[in-house]
């Protein structure tokens, strides 16, 4: 029989556990004491995990350091080299991302990594909670409401597009920014105002919210000087996001990163959504 190894997490890796164990998965779960599970111990989870097991970590993955989130757990959670040293050859570890060090190390010992985080599937189900997650923030931290509030949206792929499409639903008046071409004309066929970054200036003059949903560094120096109106930026990019954090402090522009929101805001929904995408990367033995 197969165990799943489930090392970290949150409430969305508890609600996902649930999910898994109702499809006849069995889990194992280490780093979740405080809730009565497993402490985690390197030692002991490498003898615990036998050939045929899979190995699970929640979506957020590892830091640059090996630290893995566990909000339940007692002591640091922190994978290194002798984690892989011990697992048999071709281990499935089933990852949200995992860091370059992380693939160097897997492919070294012959581990087979799935990452999921990219799945089209799962992405589009995440940016439900990960919209209204933003959503909530811009409320939360702006004197103004979302409806009639001009909002800029920079990047429109699966999370861009549910975003925009709640913020209309809101009563926003919307202009996406992408590079794109393909993304400005789903944007202009979708009744929105469409950009190309290098056309945004006046609009970054006029903006009152910004949402980021672009993985890459678009809102530098340039393009802060130019917010005149803007009441928070809400950047929703994986870390270290798409804002430079530093100068917007520096000029007083209110600026929040927030990746991970399923998790948070939505834990049991997100682990429901995991649970129903993940067996397609798992073993199919259970």
């Amino acid at each position: 029989m197969s165990v799943i190894h489930l090392i970290g997490g949150d409430d969305r890796e508890l609600y996902l556990s649930e999910s898994l164990k109702s499809k006849g998965y069995t889990l194992r779960l280490w780093g979740f004491e405080n809730k009565g599970f497993d402490k985690f111990n390197l030692e002991t989870i490498n003898k615990a995990i036998k050939p045929s097991d899979q190995i699970l970590f929640p979506m957020s993955g590892t830091n640059e350091h090996g630290v893995v989130k566990g909000k339940y757990s007692k002591v640091p959670i922190v994978i290194d080299e002798s984690f892989f040293l011990q697992l048999p050859n071709n281990t499935t570890i089933c990852i949200g991302w995992a860091r370059q060090w992380f693939l160097d190390l897997a492919q070294k010992y012959r581990c087979a990594v799935k990452q999921v985080a990219n799945d089209d599937e799962l992405a589009i189900l995440n940016s439900i909670p990960s919209a209204e997650g933003a959503i909530q923030m811009a409320i939360e931290n702006s004197e103004i409401t979302i409806h009639g509030s001009k909002v800029l949206v920079i990047g429109f792929g699966r999370c861009g597009i549910t975003l925009a499409r709640k913020l209309y639903g809101l009563g926003a008046k919307i202009t996406i920014v992408t590079r794109n071409p393909v993304n400005l004309a789903r944007a202009f066929e979708m009744g929105f105002e469409s950009i190309h970054p290098n056309q945004a200036n006046s609009y970054y003059n006029n903006a009152e919210i910004i949402f980021n949903t672009a993985p890459t560094m678009v809102l530098t120096k340039n393009e802060l000087d130019l917010l005149k109106k803007v009441e928070v930026i809400i950047d929703i990019a994986s870390s270290p996001g798409g804002v430079d954090f530093a100068y917007s402090k520096k000029i007083g522009v209110k600026a929040l990163l927030a990746p991970g929101l399923p998790g948070v805001i939505a834990p049991k929904t997100a682990g429901k959504m995991l649970g129903k995408v993940l067996p397609k990367f798992l073993k199919e033995e259970i």
